[in-house]
């Protein structure tokens, strides 16, 4: 299912933004007080044209975020029209931003983008620090939605420093809520869970509750991704009764839905469906569209998760209707994938097969788009060195002229200046020889990158995707065929088709998998949740899954375990699992028929080992220098014509180290391989997790 963690992050970044604005006491009123407060403030300005105006418009339009974004960019607009031309003061930043806040609020993120930087600017010229705060808190969001984790973080280390110097006491909440949301992106749990609790220390009293809804929420969404879904639902809870006692529909609906998506995870669906239907009906009051569509995503997907497909299907198509106008793709693409589910579960395969298609036309759409940035950037970035080489041979031409100069008035100082010109020319020169040799270097890398990207990208998204879900489609529609009992005769040849349709959907299937895998180990994004696991238990279940496919080729498959010994393991067990998997699978695909394949279990000082032992063909010298490598094609050949994707030994060795584990390979050609993997071991109490 297509994840929502970036939109909720976003959204807890956007209410940070908002916070900002209003420093006063927040108020338990109901949510229309709330619009109504907002209403008189905005007519009270009337057609005023100064800058207090501006800030009251400013301050109302980031209010009415939480009840039509639409209308809050007009009021924003106004606000910053009546600045444009005022000299540069606080005040002026402060309705920047705020317009800055209403764009990436009406997913409008290229103005956003602009305004956020150029109050940036403003404000370091001034040293306006709680400006420069606040507008660094609007570029870290951006930067973490754009992938940037590591300029995000930098980026909420600086808050800190700007709002202490502020000395604002709500800045600096918010800037510690900040830092903890730092630590959540880049995965660092227990610094996040630590800062959100000091974030709430500092929440004085009620005048915070605003604040403090926030933290609950942020902690609500840590505690989900730490696997502890009771109590992330008590923390949202906990924040859901301070949003409605401050009227701020958006956000009710926000929190309701990451209630919703706990739900769904502990497989509740009625009380997700529930809470989603909260949060759609604080959407559609406040004409917030892309929640909207995303909200009906996740209905449509709890819908299909209940068997209630026409529900679904309507709950889709609505959603993909709000998404096409201002092209929410992610949105679309979600929509689409709730469609395909929907349809699969009614059996109507061919619509199933379209609406794929669909989908995997819109990735293609966000692959290409996302490409065409990354293209511009580039190019922008080429564009700034060739500039810094025009200068740098302006600077030498202007180094000549003046020796010249200097030398039409003294000879002495002619050669003076001539040989001081000279050396720094050879400096300069130099320099731009150093650079040269970077921006070759930069671009051959990024070459051989884009050959690779294209490689893999050729195999997966010109249609590979949909085409197994086809052959799928294809492949279940002759089964059912066959069950219902209007077989024609003679159907022997349609049975063996249907059998080796399936076969070749597994195959592409597990080569999508494998290649998704390593792209996502190549971006740095593969990050194993590290508790203390119980390994025998792992190698217990894997061993069970592989007997029947041993059988097959009448290898005997075993475990060679101590029996009085647990083997506790500081790893992620369902990384574990996988290269178990692999290890296991090669064994037996590599084994003659009759053979052993031996899975030993010991316990170290400090490490646990497992050893995968068969007894196939083993491994040239020429091969193991390759081993471990991407696509690696060896001379050994699976002895049953069994797949192969050259992918298994590479996912291997990035899963066990990102673990902080070992693998290596122990083999005599023509004697069988031994596999060796070894995690760190433990005895601490963590939690303990069996597979």
């Amino acid at each position: 299912m297509p994840t929502t963690k970036s939109s909720i992050l976003s959204a807890l970044f956007l209410v940070l933004l908002m916070i900002s604005h209003f420093t006063g006491t927040a108020q338990s009123i109901p949510e229309q007080r709330h619009q109504d407060s907002l209403d008189v403030l905005i007519k009270s300005v009337g057609n005023r044209t100064d800058t207090a105006a501006a800030k009251i418009l400013a301050d109302a339009a980031v209010g009415y975020i939480n009840f039509d974004s639409e209308y809050a960019l007009t009021i924003a607009t106004r606000a910053d029209n009546l600045v444009t031309n005022a000299s540069v003061t606080p005040l002026r930043i402060h309705v920047m931003i705020a317009l800055a806040d209403v764009c990436y609020a009406h997913n409008k993120y290229p103005e956003a983008i602009k305004y956020y930087d150029g109050a940036l600017t403003l404000a370091r010229r001034i040293g306006a620090n709680a400006e420069i705060a606040t507008a660094l808190i609007g570029q870290s969001m951006i930067e973490r939605d754009q992938g940037a984790m590591s300029k995000a973080f930098a980026k909420s280390l600086a808050v800190m420093e700007f709002a202490q110097k502020a000395n604002d006491h709500r800045l600096t909440v918010m800037a510690t809520t900040t830092l903890g949301l730092g630590y959540f992106a880049a995965r660092e749990f227990v610094s996040s869970d630590s800062i959100y609790a000091v974030a709430l220390q500092q929440c004085e009293g009620k005048e915070d509750d605003d604040l403090r809804a926030v933290i609950y929420n942020c902690r609500g969404i840590l505690l989900d991704q730490m696997m502890q879904s009771q109590k992330a639902i008590e923390t949202y809870r906990n924040g859901l009764v301070l949003e409605q006692q401050l009227g701020r529909s958006r956000r009710i609906g926000r929190v309701s839905s990451n209630i919703a998506l706990v739900f769904m995870r502990i497989d509740k669906f009625d009380s997700a469906l529930a809470y989603q239907k909260i949060c759609l009906q604080k959407y559609e009051k406040t004409k917030y569209d892309a929640g909207l569509a995303n909200s009906l995503s996740i209905i449509g997907m709890t819908e299909v998760k209940l068997g209630k497909y026409q529900d679904a299907i309507v709950s889709a198509k609505r959603a993909i209707k709000l998404s096409e106008p201002s092209h929410f793709f992610q949105e679309m693409n979600y929509g689409y994938y709730v469609l395909t589910e929907a349809y699969s579960g009614l059996g109507d395969y061919k619509t199933a097969l379209a609406m794929n298609q669909q989908m995997a036309a819109i990735q293609d759409s966000m692959y290409n788009a996302a490409g065409a940035e990354k293209l511009a950037e580039l190019e922008t970035a080429k564009k700034e060195q060739q500039i810094q080489l025009l200068q740098s041979q302006k600077a030498q031409e202007n180094i000549i002229r003046n020796a010249l100069i200097a030398g039409a008035i003294a000879l002495a100082g002619f050669v003076v200046v001539l040989v001081r010109g000279n050396n720094r020319r050879k400096r300069d020169n130099a320099r731009l020889a150093e650079l040269n040799d970077k921006l070759f270097d930069a671009n051959e890398e990024l070459s051989l990158l884009t050959s690779e990207k294209d490689e893999i990208l050729n195999i997966v998204t010109h249609g590979l995707k949909s085409q197994i879900f086809g052959v799928r489609s294809l492949a279940d529609s002759m089964t059912t065929t066959f069950v219902s009992g209007t077989v024609p005769q003679n159907t022997a040849p349609l049975a063996e088709m249907s059998s080796t349709i399936s076969r070749s959907a597994t195959q592409m299937f597990s080569l999508v998998t494998n290649l998704l895998t390593v792209n996502t180990a190549e971006q740095g994004l593969l990050t194993p949740s590290l508790v203390k696991i119980d390994v025998g238990v792992v190698v217990q279940k894997v061993v069970e899954e592989f007997k029947e496919f041993a059988a097959v080729k009448n290898i005997t498959l075993s475990i060679d375990a101590p029996l009085s010994e647990e083997c506790f393991a500081n790893a992620d067990a369902g990384m574990v699992h996988e290269v178990l998997e692999n290890l296991v699978s090669n064994a037996v695909k590599y084994s003659p028929q009759g053979k052993n394949v031996t899975v030993r279990l010991k316990p170290r000082n400090e490490r646990v080992r497992i050893e995968v032992q068969d007894e196939g063909q083993g491994i040239s010298p020429n091969d193991m220098k390759k081993l471990f490598g991407k696509f690696a094609r060896l001379s050994a050949r699976p002895t049953g014509g069994e797949h192969s994707t050259g992918l298994g030994l590479s996912i291997v060795k990035k899963m066990v180290e990102a673990m902080n584990g070992k693998v290596w390979c122990e083999s005599e050609l023509g004697k069988g391989a031994t596999f060796i993997v070894e995690f760190p071991k433990t005895d601490t109490l963590h939690t303990t997790v069996i597979a």
